[in-house]
């Protein structure tokens, strides 16, 4: 009789072979300039997967961490305004607790926890009540973005999942900060720096403040630089806003001049344009 000796390799576990599948729920992180604040985002996406979304895999009125895995956190490096209340510059745990009709949006001091497992409502610097919308899109993954960004330095922090979308105004300090600037520098000090005084006047302009102070900076920058196309430019364009034409035919006549010495062609045709146009307005 034949003996067979049958020898078993036990294999090192590394060299077995192994399936490597995605997260769930893969993470994702931001950064946006705010003004002059930075904000950082980071979370968890989890995907619908043909469930039911709220109401049901996410339960109304429970605190929910607002993604899957660790917390979601957000990070501002300056002061912040968040649905009309003051936050301080610092790294936050984003909660929520959604409902049908309204959802209350949080910010917790402890943004160190995995989901919401230790929560202390206690350290909350933060609540706002806000109301869904209901979207006709269907949104596959949770998707939380920064979005909706305006001149005077505000955004719109914006949750979608599902056939939901739920938005909180930010407002950064910067307009408070270049206000105070030039309350510093051109009230206080009646400034006599061209450059100052332009961007003042520019500020003003574009955030339709006092136009006849606008229109003061900006008539007092053209004179200490009298050879610069855009101080003239912005007066006309002051002017034109405050519907004073004659002199906004005045000022555009003074910059085409100079306009003319750097063949600025597109500015040029523009303001030849205007003139017609607000001699017309004048002669009704």
């Amino acid at each position: 009789m034949k003996t067979f000796i049958v020898i078993i390799l036990l294999l090192p576990s590394f060299l077995i072979a192994q399936m490597d599948f995605p997260p769930a729920s893969p993470d994702a992180s931001w950064t946006h300039q705010l003004g002059f604040t930075q904000i950082y985002l980071s979370y968890s996406r989890p995907h619908m997967r043909g469930r039911k979304i709220f109401g049901s895999l996410v339960p109304y009125q429970i605190l929910w961490r607002t993604g899957a895995g660790e917390s979601t956190r957000i990070k501002f490096s300056e002061d912040i305004q968040i649905g009309g209340q003051s936050v301080q510059k610092g790294q936050y745990a984003l909660y929520s607790i959604p409902g049908p009709e309204e959802w209350t949006i949080i910010l917790n001091s402890d943004a160190t926890l995995h989901g919401d497992f230790g929560y202390d409502e206690k350290k909350d610097v933060l609540r706002v009540k806000v109301k869904p919308i209901n979207s006709p899109t269907t949104h596959e993954s949770l998707t939380i973005e920064l979005t909706d960004f305006k001149s005077d330095y505000s955004a719109t922090l914006q949750l979608s999942w599902e056939n939901t979308i739920v938005r909180l105004p930010f407002v950064s300090n910067a307009d408070a900060r270049i206000m105070a600037q030039i309350q510093e520098n051109l009230i206080q000090k009646t400034g006599e720096n061209a450059g100052w005084l332009n961007k003042g006047a520019q500020y003003y302009f574009s955030q339709k403040e006092d136009l006849n102070q606008a229109l003061v900076w900006s008539q007092k920058s053209e004179s200490l630089a009298a050879d610069n196309f855009n101080y003239a430019y912005l007066t006309t364009k002051i002017l034109e806003e405050l519907k004073r034409y004659p002199e906004a035919i005045k000022s555009a006549e003074k910059a085409l001049e100079l306009g003319k010495k750097k063949d600025l062609v597109g500015e040029l045709k523009f303001l030849e344009d205007k003139i017609s146009e607000w001699k017309i307005k004048i002669s009704k």
